[in-house]
Formats: structure tokens, C-alpha cells, sequence
């Protein structure tokens, strides 16, 4: 699920991060576009790092949804954050933990398959 959750989230970043170059409605300060541009191809590629990247677009999400809903507006000069991109930001980051914390909560499966022997795995102790 992560994987998913990455890719298209990943895809997502890169196309909002292109059309901001393009479309006035979305107009975001430039270093802004390259940072979803940036995050996003970091989704796409990192296929073997998907949990972290889930868990942390979590993270990243939430804080600058509390850093806009606190009333700052810009960051460093680099990051603007209008108030409707707030709850954007705030439902991408809840979304992004709930998927990173239900992953993590899936069973894993040995290298070839099949089944864990009981303990799981660990060996058991005379």
C-alpha cells in the first residue's frame, strides 16, 4: 500500500510542480515548484524506500499544515503557503501517516514465500 501510495502521491508533486510554472491559479513561488517536482520524483524513484518516503510526506505534511494554520505564510522566502494549500497540506500529511502506520501493521513474509514458522522465525528456547 505504501508503494502505491508513494507513487501516485510522487506523481501528484511532479505534475503540481510543473503546472506551477504554468497556470496562473496554481502560482507558487518557483522554489516551491522545484520542491514538488524534487519530492515527487524521490516517490517515483525510491521504490525500495516507499515506507520512509510515505511516513515522512506524512511528517512534512502535517507540520506545514500547523506552520499555515498558524498564521505564517511564507518560509525562508522559499515555501508560500496559501490558506486553502493548508488543508491540502493537512490531508495529504494525515493520509500519508494513516497508510505509513497501517503498513506497518502488515505481516511480513519470508524471501520465498510461504509461511513464517511459529514464533516467527526467531527459534525457540529450551
Amino acid at each position: 500500500m505504501t508503494k502505491q501510495f508513494a507513487m501516485i502521491v510522487g506523481w501528484v508533486l511532479i505534475i503540481v510542480g510543473i503546472l506551477n510554472f504554468f497556470l496562473s491559479p496554481i502560482k507558487l513561488l518557483p522554489a516551491h515548484g522545484v520542491f514538488h517536482i524534487v519530492a515527487g520524483l524521490l516517490g517515483v524513484v525510491l521504490t525500495k524506500s516507499h515506507k520512509g518516503y510515505t511516513m515522512w510526506v506524512g511528517v512534512i505534511g502535517v507540520l506545514l499544515a500547523v506552520i499555515g494554520f498558524a498564521g505564517v505564510q511564507n518560509i525562508l522566502g522559499l515555501i508560500d503557503l496559501p490558506v486553502l494549500f493548508n488543508y491540502v497540506h493537512a490531508i495529504l500529511g494525515v493520509a500519508g501517516l494513516l497508510v505509513y502506520f497501517g503498513a506497518r501493521g502488515e505481516k511480513m513474509m519470508p524471501a520465498g514465500g510461504g509461511t513464517m514458522p511459529p514464533g516467527g522465525g526467531m527459534g525457540t528456547s529450551a
